[in-house]
């Protein structure tokens, strides 16, 4: 029988996790990671309305588009103040020493399998030279922090939008929950919001058979000391390390509820885990961002008329050494030499350089090739072009080099991003 001691070895712990009590409509419970739509206003009125007065995460977090808007203070005290009357009002019931298994059908019919649990922050470092067994996958910009720590300091729950990488190519460690589906309690079922898709969730108690199954699959992907990776969500996770550190240092107990974070596990081969590129937008001068680029990687550079960038341009799909642009000038493709840095690196280590000459600045991130041009038009700017990084060496990156930069890639289109359910109390 597998105990608590078990998970512990791999930085995890089975927490009592809290779900809905029975009879709340989980449709309006269930809301999309507050780092979402941060530009588009009507997607949250519209959420607002759909939740009207029914309980709801959305009474749990404060959307990122709201943070210029309100009173991040007050934010903090509603905040706080619906988690206590959730708790007062039995909104919750409680699923003891558990996990939840994980399967979320997206938009577009494609599954995506994964874990809810709590992973142990002294086994997790945001830093880039770690040994840690678990890491974060790009740059952590430490002045996003302290206002996430604050939130976590006041609330008394703690709900994740988290999603913690595992490198498993053959899919081995999901495959033991499907095993055992038959003999798992579902403990939840549902439509998600917005078009959000849907999902559904098993219960997974640290004594059940297969978590001693799951627990061996996992060990046997483990590299030296790294084993997970942050995907989405690093900044929340760094800001509860934060948070445990303080408590830690003012001489709270090993068993501090604080000590953990509740995240899912998600398998980078997961089928339902694109990884698309984050492209860079910016006022400048594009030809003395060319020349930076070029002189500093040796780059060949080929021009190219807009009009048929927009229409021909592709990458040469992940890991790809072609770096695009399209600019007021007009547009072309960088290729990168063998052995030259990563191409979201490059440009990103050259906008920097420029920036601080004071000929580039207004940069900004944006999904999508058309869209960024389009947004490289409204600003009469420069669209930089990056290609898929490639979920192969996701880890082996990780484990060489440290952290990736930051916005080197993204999970996902915006309606698959994880939507807050599972909760746990703090």
């Amino acid at each position: 029988m597998t105990t608590q001691d078990q998970p512990a070895k791999l930085g995890l712990r089975f927490s009592t996790i809290l779900l809905p009590a029975k009879g709340i409509d989980l449709e309006r419970w269930a809301v999309i990671a507050c780092d979402q739509f941060t530009s588009d206003q009507e997607y949250w009125d519209e959420v607002e309305r759909f939740v009207g007065d029914a309980p709801s995460t959305l009474r749990m977090i404060l959307p990122e588009i709201y943070l210029e808007q309100r009173d991040q203070v007050e934010e903090t005290r509603r905040i706080t103040e619906t988690m206590e009357r959730y708790l007062r009002e039995n909104v919750f019931r409680e699923i003891p020493d558990s996990a939840i298994y994980v399967k979320r059908s997206l938009p577009d019919g494609t599954e995506r399998r994964g874990l809810v649990v709590a992973v142990d922050l002294e086994s997790y470092d945001y830093h880039p030279e770690t040994s840690a067994l678990v890491r974060a996958s790009e740059e952590t910009i430490p002045s996003r922090l302290p206002a996430r720590a604050d939130i976590r300091k006041a609330a008394p729950i703690e709900t994740p939008h988290v999603l913690v990488l595992y490198n498993d190519p053959d899919s081995t460690v999901m495959d033991t929950f499907d095993r055992h589906l038959g003999t798992l309690e579902q403990v939840y079922k549902t439509p998600l919001m917005m078009g959000g898709g849907s999902i559904a969730g098993w219960q997974v108690p640290v004594d059940h058979p297969c978590t001693g199954e799951f627990l061996a699959a996992l060990e046997a992907l483990r590299r030296e000391t790294l084993l997970f990776a942050t995907g989405d969500g690093n900044h929340s996770l760094a800001a509860a390390k934060t948070v445990w550190e303080e408590r830690k240092a003012a001489g709270t107990t090993a068993t501090d509820p604080y000590r953990y974070c509740l995240v899912e596990l998600v398998n980078v081969f997961d089928p339902g885990l694109p990884f698309h590129p984050i492209h860079r937008v910016c006022r400048g001068d594009a030809e003395a961002l060319l020349a930076s680029i070029m002189e500093e990687t040796g780059a060949r550079l080929e021009r190219k008329e807009r009009d048929a960038f927009l229409r021909d341009f592709r990458g040469d799909g992940p890991g790809s050494r072609e770096i695009g642009f399209y600019g007021p000038a007009g547009a072309g493709v960088l290729a990168l030499p063998e052995g030259a840095a990563l191409s979201v690196e490059v440009v990103d280590n050259a906008l920097a350089r420029m920036e601080k000459a004071g000929v580039a600045g207004d940069i900004d991130y944006v999904h999508g090739l058309e869209e960024v041009c389009h947004a490289a038009d409204r600003l009469k700017g420069v669209a930089w072009i990056v290609p898929e990084f490639d979920r192969d060496q996701l880890f082996p990156t990780v484990a060489g080099r440290g952290t990736l930069p930051r916005k080197a890639f993204s999970l996902g289109q915006a309606r698959d991003k994880r939507y807050y359910l599972e909760c746990r109390a703090l």
